[in-house]
């Protein structure tokens, strides 16, 4: 192999472990974003009055939110107040943790 090629090859070699490094930090930061998330969420879902049998009392979806909606759940709440056949969305630690209503002292 000629003297370039070598120095070609080197200078690829650099940026291949350059890319490699940075790929890793960027998996260890999403890890620990869905860690913060799945921690937090479950802090939010465990004291929010509204989160009822693993879905959300507080939003109330109409029937058709089942083909919009991939998270949207038939009501399974036991006494919940709603018109008949309607869907909830069902609980997760991300759902709660962007939840806006969280705290707030009026519904949105």
């Amino acid at each position: 192999m000629s003297d370039e090629m070598l120095k070609r090859l080197e200078k690829l070699e650099k940026r291949l472990e350059k890319l490699e490094k940075n790929g890793f930090e960027d998996t260890l930061i999403l890890i620990e974003i869905l860690s913060n998330i799945t921690f937090f969420g479950g802090l939010k879902m465990e004291k929010c009055k509204y989160a009822k049998e693993r879905q959300c009392g507080f939003f109330t979806l109409k029937s058709d939110a089942k083909r919009k909606i991939p998270i949207a759940t038939e009501c399974g709440i036991n006494g919940c107040k709603g018109e008949p056949s309607h869907y909830h969305i069902e609980l997760s630690n991300v759902t709660c943790t962007l939840c806006p209503v969280y705290k707030t002292k009026t519904p949105i």
